[in-house]
């Protein structure tokens, strides 16, 4: 005999779940009163037009830096974290819409029932029981909790998205700052040796006019320690092209000294564009992936309140099982051995001595701190487009200025070797120029590779593409 008990039709139960508990997200705070239209230091730059989103290392004309930023981006250790908790927010948030959804089980058993004389009145009597069927529940979403929550994992997803982003961006830079430097040094470590044997001949010639009675001891002992000090720049510019092809190995997800024949190659440092567009604050700060990971943090905070709320509230919950049950075993798969019974639940903590009230007050505080977060990360990014475009246009004039200082070096290196090939002035006196020429180029190379350097920073700081 069947034992029904009818469910109410499943399509009216959407429509108990229609409030949302907590604040609707309108959005970050918006940036100062004080930030302007265009930037501050743009006449640094004297650009200030709309960038072209494409990868910044392109405007290097750098093959090989083109190279290792590719394998960067695909090999390195940061990218594959980034990426894997990439996927654990999105598990989260596919995690948090399967809360809407009911929870179905099946199940099937068999056991014995024993009931005493007491029971039934005369002798003890034993029966068998098989059941096999279906249960389910549905918690509703009558204030919105899990909807909220939603909201926050997806929020949080869309954070993790952006950190990923911020990674991408910060590993282009600083494997580029990295090879720059690499380059600046194996130029630098060849003046050096050219300066150290044009020193040694300084030190040769001293120590013959000091025996030769025309120069003291002083003079030859301060051309002698002239020598050491070469040496000693020699040896530091070794250390730090080691020190720069192994960072750029480990960058690249590769040991130490396995990049050494790839990154052996000579060649300049290479320059910037000369004209750079740099936009407006504006898009700047719409285009940064720190400060959308900050904004998408506030997100889920506020969502985080309605979460709160939600728990405060009763919660209404549908259960139901679905089954067929027959003392005999072959009985069991009969029709007329169907039950079921079905009916809601509620669950209300009337009493919880203020524990409800201190989540949602933790939670408006975590939504205050996300705030003032995001304006705190607004402020740290204008500051730091400002201080790029600064430095970035004092690094034109600097080198500007070192090229100037290096051809007139130049020019005065070759008048020296003129006078003394002409007999009117001594070989000391040439070799000095041509020291002073090879410091100057020296010191050239070093304000080209700060010039591109801090190219490099201000696309980092103005959020240039890391694709395409």
């Amino acid at each position: 005999m069947r034992a029904l008990v009818f469910v109410p039709p499943l399509l009216l139960l959407p429509t108990l779940g229609g409030c949302m508990m907590g604040p609707n997200y309108k959005g970050a705070p918006p940036p100062p009163a004080s930030m302007g239209n265009s930037f501050l230091r743009t006449d640094q730059v004297s650009m200030p037009a709309t960038p072209q989103l494409t990868p910044w290392w392109r405007e290097l004309n750098d093959p090989l830096l083109d190279q290792l930023i590719g394998r960067a981006l695909s090999s390195n250790p940061a990218i594959d974290i980034a990426e894997a908790r990439v996927r654990q927010a999105r598990a989260h948030l596919r995690s948090s819409r399967a809360a809407l959804a009911p929870g179905v089980g099946t199940g099937a058993g068999a056991g014995n029932i024993q009931a005493s004389r007491l029971v039934t009145g005369g002798e003890a009597k034993s029966s068998s029981l098989f059941l096999a069927g279906f249960d389910a529940l549905w918690e509703i979403d009558l204030f919105g909790g899990a909807r909220r929550n939603i909201e926050a994992t997806r929020a949080q997803f869309e954070a993790a998205q952006a950190d990923a982003e911020n990674t991408r961006l910060s590993l282009t830079a600083e494997i580029a700052r990295q090879y720059l430097a690499l380059r600046a040094s194996r130029q630098r470590l060849d003046l050096a040796r050219r300066l150290l044997a044009n020193q040694q001949k300084i030190a040769n010639l001293t120590a013959q006019l000091e025996g030769a009675g025309k120069l003291s001891r002083i003079e030859r002992d301060q051309a002698d320690r002239t020598v050491e000090v070469r040496r000693q720049a020699i040896a530091a510019l070794e250390a730090d092209r080691n020190d720069r092809k192994d960072a750029i190995a480990v960058l690249l997800g590769e040991a130490p000294g396995a990049l050494d024949a790839m990154l052996d190659g000579t060649g300049p440092v290479p320059l910037p564009p000369a004209a750079v567009p740099v936009g407006d604050p504006t898009a700047m700060l719409a285009r940064r992936p720190d400060i959308r990971a900050a904004e998408q943090h506030l997100h889920a905070a506020n969502a985080g309140i309605g979460v709160a709320e939600a728990a405060r509230m009763p919660k209404v919950s549908l259960a139901g099982v679905v089954g067929l049950g027959s003392a005999m075993k072959g009985d069991i798969a009969s029709a007329d051995n169907l039950w079921s019974l079905a009916g809601p639940t509620i669950q209300w903590n009337l009493a919880d001595f203020g524990r409800g009230r201190a989540g949602v007050l933790q939670a408006v505080a975590g939504r205050d701190e996300a705030a003032a977060a995001y304006r705190a990360a607004v402020l740290v990014a204008l500051q730091d487009a400002e201080s790029s475009l600064n430095r970035f246009g004092q690094a034109r004039k600097a080198f500007a200025m070192q090229t100037r200082n290096s051809l007139l070096a130049d020019h005065s290196a070759g008048l020296a070797q003129q006078s003394w090939r002409a007999g009117r002035s001594s070989a000391l006196a040439a070799l000095a120029a041509e020291n002073d020429q090879l410091a100057a180029a020296d010191l050239q190379i070093q304000a080209r590779m700060a010039l591109t350097t801090q190219f490099v920073a201000l696309q980092k700081a103005l959020a240039m593409g890391v694709s395409g």
